[in-house]
């Protein structure tokens, strides 16, 4: 059976060393939708968010020649897996050629925290226990649904 967001964050909140213990389930839930519509909020802008440890949601650009010296430019969101989370747990992954172009700003968990009403350091310590608990999933080649919502 596959694990979902719901069941990491679950299983981040048994283990004993958890930094989060004090959020409930429906608190871990709501930072990860805070995360999801910050990503969209800034794809919205033109600007893509990096996830340490994760990967970059950006844009892939191309630039096609239609002759007589007009060009169509084409962009299209894609995920750059983090090269080093790839190679630590043997992930095959398609590399998306990105420009460079486009500005890449990391999470802000100040103003994911103002979006929950949680405080700076739950929300920075929640992501991180969710992201550790996948790649423990992922080293124990476990079926992971990791969804980011409207993104």
């Amino acid at each position: 059976m596959a694990e979902t967001i719901n069941g990491l964050i679950a299983e981040a909140k048994r283990n004993k060393y958890s930094l989060i213990p004090s959020l409930t389930e429906n608190d871990a839930v709501s930072i990860w939708e805070a995360v999801s519509a910050f990503i969209v909020r800034q794809m919205v802008q033109q600007k893509g968010v990096t996830i340490a440890g994760l990967g970059t949601f950006t844009f892939s650009q191309k630039k096609i020649d239609v002759g007589s010296n007009k060009f169509i430019f084409i962009q299209r969101p894609v995920f750059v897996l983090s090269e080093k989370f790839a190679q630590t747990h043997s992930l095959q992954y398609t590399k998306h050629h990105t420009s460079g172009h486009i500005p890449i700003l990391p999470l802000n968990f100040t103003m994911l925290s103002n979006e929950t009403a949680l405080d700076r350091d739950s929300v920075e310590m929640c992501v991180r226990e969710v992201l550790q608990v996948l790649a423990h999933s992922l080293a124990a080649r476990r079926i992971v649904h990791f969804d980011f919502s409207n993104v």
